[in-house]
């Protein structure tokens, strides 16, 4: 059994509540490093987002996804480990396995799932590599991405040959190995800049670890490595949302203009499907608040009815699965067909209208 530090009010785990930052603006970041942005996702979609996107266009994107993740992830992190840290990572194993191990208890903390060292190598060369056994992760290749990104971020090496098996129901197997040694990427992306609008959300805190009280209603399994909602049982995991972002841009220079339309069609028909409560759109007060609280922006208009939907969101992330969601909503609030038409400025703000087509399903 896995033990960690919790609030003893919320039971939050406490390397969550000390080191982020709830915003009052729909944004949550890393305390210290402002420019890292948070966010509280459902992850069940995730795989059927990566499996829709591939059956509507054609040709499986899960390989897409793991080296998108790999870099997203190499970037992300990347600034928080120091040149000395990776120069010193070259001969002590000892230090390369407690950050191998901490990344591993972040990974279960954050409801990735339960990953597992099982082997490891490390000689600073070609055929360097790192196997995980994996329960449950919150996606397949968007995991294996994670591994292979997060081996470039602390040896400053590629390892970009990634193979993950499926060895048992819901339990992988994940290997990263290394390709070159050293690895400097070519056209470094520079962190993202975010110009955040500012905000007055308010929020019930908790009063022992400040994070906000609604999550007393999550359960933070550590052997399992998940968090779940206790009101509606669906799974969340904790993001960079610009490792997710990068992922779709990586899938548009593949792709192209039709990108969008694909990833928001995939995400209507899994919402349709389902998967949410129609509550969660038609009470605007209540998906406001779970907006804010999961880190996913400030949604500052809102209008809803048979005729229609309009919406602006402040300081947005992964807008597409923003919208392929609300649609999907609309849709089964009201039994109807619809179009959407959208505009994302260049400071984050989201706007969107969501017209009814017809007065039933056509299925």
């Amino acid at each position: 059994m896995v033990d960690v530090e919790r609030c003893p009010e919320c039971g939050i785990p406490k390397q969550v509540s000390d080191t982020h930052e709830w915003l009052n603006n729909g944004v949550i970041v890393l305390k210290g490093s402002p420019g890292i942005r948070l966010a509280y996702i459902d992850c069940e979609p995730l795989d059927p987002l990566f499996n829709g996107i591939g059956q509507l266009i054609g040709t499986p994107v899960e390989p897409m996804v793991v080296h998108a993740v790999r870099r997203g992830t190499r970037e992300y992190i990347g600034p928080t480990i120091t040149p000395e840290i990776r120069e010193q990572v070259r001969t002590d194993k000892d230090l390369l396995l407690t950050i191998v191990n901490a990344l591993i208890l972040t990974t279960r903390i954050n409801g990735g799932g339960c990953m597992e060292l099982k082997e490891m190598r490390y000689e600073y060369e070609v055929g360097d590599f790192i196997t995980h056994r994996y329960l449950d992760p919150f996606s397949a290749p968007a995991a294996m991405g994670e591994i292979a990104g997060s081996c470039e971020a602390v040896t400053g090496n590629e390892f970009s040959d990634c193979s993950y098996t499926r060895i048992a129901p819901g339990t992988y197997e994940m290997t990263a190995r290394a390709t070159r040694v050293p690895f400097e990427p070519e056209g470094r992306q520079q962190p993202p800049q975010y110009h955040w609008k500012k905000g007055d959300a308010e929020f019930e805190r908790c009063a022992t670890c400040g994070a906000p009280r609604e999550f007393r209603n999550y359960k933070w399994d550590i052997d399992l490595g998940t968090i779940r909602s206790t009101q509606t049982g669906r799974r969340i995991t904790i993001i960079g949302p610009a490792v997710y972002e990068h992922v779709f841009k990586e899938m548009g220079k593949k792709l192209g203009a039709i990108l969008p339309v694909v990833v928001i069609e995939t995400q209507r028909r899994f919402t349709r499907s389902g998967f949410y409560n129609i509550e969660e759109i038609t009470d605007g007060e209540r998906w406001r608040n779970q907006l804010i609280l999961r880190g996913m922006g400030n949604l500052k208009e809102y209008e809803i009815s048979p005729k229609g939907l309009r919406l602006r969101l402040d300081n947005t992330c992964m807008h597409l699965l923003v919208l392929g969601m609300v649609q999907g909503l609309y849709e089964r609030a009201f039994e109807k067909e619809s179009s959407v038409q959208w505009e994302l400025s260049e400071e984050g703000v989201l706007q969107a209208e969501i017209s009814p087509l017809f007065s039933k399903f056509l299925i």
